[in-house]
């Protein structure tokens, strides 16, 4: 990486860290360029020359997680249930549990939600519009993410192994036959 783009990427993850520390108790809607600016010390023309507004501040924490989930993945994409695929992703969100639960507090779940069941389709393959089948992939991501914010707010006191284990316990547990 050229020293412009190190030094740009430096300024993105200053104010994105700055966003963090804002959240709990400031809604991030309410935010200001000022204040962001203020709070990582970087100057505002290096803001805008990084961001049109705080929104795309907000894009950019939840492209830079996305792309770090599928930079670390260890598992194959047509595995996403199994136990090596369910323990990386315990054990990614128990690493950037500060983001997590700093989107969960900013009153951005929907967003986080958003990004799982993208990494979810990303994975296994969005489904046909027609398809049945595809309730199972947004069940699954909904079913991951509370979960997985629980054990987040209780300060992770399970490890990522066992979580695993009982995910995919529960999961089996509730599958339905197919209708014949």
């Amino acid at each position: 990486m050229d020293k412009r783009k190190a030094a740009n990427k430096r300024v993105k993850d200053r104010l994105f860290s700055a966003l963090i520390e804002f959240a709990g108790y400031k809604d991030w809607s309410k935010i200001t360029v000022s204040e962001l600016i203020e709070k990582s010390g970087v100057a505002r023309a290096s803001f805008y020359r990084n961001f049109k507004s705080v929104e795309d501040l907000i894009d950019y924490g939840i492209q830079h997680m996305a792309q770090r989930y599928h930079e670390g993945k260890t598992y194959q994409d047509e595995d996403f249930h199994s136990r090596e695929a369910m323990l990386y992703k315990f054990r990614f969100y128990q690493e950037n549990a500060p983001i997590v639960l700093a989107f969960h507090h900013a009153k951005m779940s929907v967003t986080l939600l958003d990004i799982i069941t993208d990494c979810e389709i990303d994975a296994y393959g969005d489904m046909p519009a027609n398809s049945i089948s595809k309730y199972e992939l947004y069940y699954f991501s909904g079913a991951f993410y509370n979960m997985m914010l629980c054990w987040l707010e209780n300060g992770t006191k399970e490890t990522p192994e066992a979580m695993a284990e009982e995910f995919l316990r529960i999961t089996e547990d509730k599958k339905c036959p197919n209708p014949a």
